[in-house]
């Protein structure tokens, strides 16, 4: 009794201290998110310049500006806030991406995936196959703009060991998806919102359908939480695949 009593005692101190000391530092904590937050990848001209990285590792100010169209200005204010994160390096007008994956983790901390997921449903068919066939079928007909992404995007340009029993697609105007046969298939269709216009005027068709561009599916993966690995594995195939080049 006396040996709980005395742990009680301790574990309320150390609660106790660090309450002193988180309302000590509190300004410090709120500076510290202030910082890590300031520029945001989740707005259409951040999100460019950093998309131009992910597939630029080692170029200049002038050239994202050029490659990208954001003003010079704006480039250099994001630029340089990913040099304060350690995730690029800026030396006599070079920059250099340092950390490929701290810049995925930092657009997935701003992008959230999962504000991106509209609805879910599900169709009548077994197999991925099917089900991406049959929602290009519908969006074709119906002149619906659309782009698969995420495992949907991958297992069209890379080989890998993992599958996922779902279908992710963008659809421009999600409502238009309403017609579309329901069923209890196995593999749900989830629907995104894509949020920016590059989504579908850099998509690639693949096998005669609409895929997200490559490097859109790797932050895709990434972000969703679902696919980490299969978008490292994909990126670095990506990066050799331009040396080859």
């Amino acid at each position: 009794m006396i040996k709980l009593l005395i742990n009680m005692g301790a574990l309320m101190y150390r609660f106790s201290v660090f309450g002193e000391n988180f309302g000590k530092n509190r300004k410090l904590y709120k500076n510290v998110l202030s910082f890590y937050f300031r520029v945001n990848l989740k707005s259409i001209k951040s999100y460019r310049v950093a998309k131009y990285l992910l597939t630029n590792r080692v170029t200049s100010q002038v050239k994202v500006s050029e490659e990208t169209g954001v003003a010079i200005g704006y480039v250099n204010e994001v630029l340089h806030f990913l040099e304060d994160l350690d995730i690029v390096r800026i030396n006599y007008g070079e920059t250099v991406l340092l950390d490929y994956v701290k810049l995925l983790e930092k657009i997935s901390m701003d992008r959230l995936f999962k504000q991106l997921v509209k609805k879910r449903i599900r169709l009548p068919v077994l197999t991925i196959n099917e089900t991406e066939s049959m929602v290009k079928q519908y969006c074709d007909r119906n002149k619906i703009e659309y782009a698969f992404s995420v495992f949907s995007g991958l297992r069209h340009f890379f080989e890998y060991h993992i599958s996922y029993p779902a279908a992710h697609v963008y659809i421009k105007n999600i409502g238009q998806l309403d017609g579309l046969e329901k069923g209890e298939g196995t593999i749900s269709v989830v629907v995104l919102e894509p949020g920016r216009p590059d989504i579908f005027s850099n998509l690639i068709v693949e096998n005669n359908i609409n895929i997200c561009e490559k490097i859109q599916v790797i932050i895709d993966l990434y972000s969703s939480g679902l696919g980490r690995d299969a978008a490292i594995k994909f990126y670095r195939d990506l990066l050799w695949e331009k040396v080859r080049l």
